[in-house]
């Protein structure tokens, strides 16, 4: 067996790139350009950065999110009991295009992961978009795309199974449209991160 190493360059420039961390998201020392490491290979990306929505004496980070556009049909679905409450409760069904956000650093604690993805996805924020980190450090960003994605599906089918009634059947259609990388302004508290925004 054998193995070749690659030096990781710039997809603007083409100069090196080094990164101490586990990063997926690299940033050029030459020219400032961040490249996105995927698939054994750097190549250009897109990303937003939010500005805060509140202010904070505490220190600001900027988390990365992957924010992934789908579609979503459903054929079919058996659901057993619990129709006056669906009703009741007015829950929208996830169906036709559905944009899911995708905590994507593993140094976020995952109880605040799985409830921001989840909170952001039902009520999508206002953001106002500013051209650089302000203010704070950008987060380490770890998740790749294809866990994105799949993540993105799981929370469909949780808030599926969380609609009162018991779902016995589902046979649906999840067409991932587009993906992007989105940062999102945060707060270190004593019990992890509050969003800022």
């Amino acid at each position: 067996m054998s193995l070749i190493l690659q030096q990781l360059k710039c997809s603007a420039c083409g100069a090196p790139l080094k990164s101490k961390e586990r990063d997926r998201m690299l940033i050029c020392s030459h020219c400032g350009t961040f490249s996105l490491f995927a698939e054994g290979r750097t190549c250009p990306v897109d990303f937003s950065i939010a500005a805060p929505k509140t202010e904070s004496t505490d220190p600001a980070v900027y988390i990365p999110f992957w924010v992934v556009e789908a579609d979503v049909a459903v054929s079919h679905e058996k659901i057993s009991g619990g129709g006056i409450s669906r009703k009741i409760s007015g829950k929208d069904r996830m169906r036709g295009m559905q944009t899911f956000y995708i905590c994507a650093a593993d140094a976020v604690p995952e109880e605040n992961s799985r409830v921001w993805n989840m909170e952001l996805t039902i009520n999508q924020p206002e953001l106002t978009l500013i051209p650089e980190f302000k203010n704070g450090e950008r987060m380490v960003m770890t998740m790749d795309k294809e866990t994105a994605v799949n993540n993105a599906e799981f929370i469909f089918l949780r808030y599926e199974t969380e609609i009162p009634g018991t779902l016995q059947e589902l046979d649906y259609d999840f067409r991932v449209k587009s993906t992007k990388v989105l940062y999102l302004p945060a707060y270190k508290k004593s019990s992890g991160y509050q969003l800022g925004v």
